[in-house]
């Protein structure tokens, strides 16, 4: 899996976390992104961290087993 593969898979997941979260779209303000490894395959799952009334915040992993492939956080605009 090449990092930009990884990169659009744990952002989608970021995106879909916070969408389903706030029951809207969640427009993107801003994320981060570390790689630990390179890997031909990782599972990418996603949560939200802390919801304030205008923001979201979501965190995602990407894992082998047990090893941490990547690992992103991201900020979502609540639409009022």
């Amino acid at each position: 899996m090449s990092d930009a593969d990884l990169s659009a898979q744990m952002l989608a997941a970021l995106k879909a976390c916070a969408n389903e979260s706030v029951g809207a779209n969640a427009p993107l303000v801003s994320v981060t992104m570390e790689f630990m490894r390179d890997e031909d395959r990782a599972e990418v799952s996603a949560s939200v961290t802390r919801k304030t009334r205008t923001l979201v915040f979501v965190a995602a992993e990407a894992r082998t087993g047990d090893a941490i492939v990547a690992i992103a956080s991201s900020v979502h605009k609540i639409r009022s």
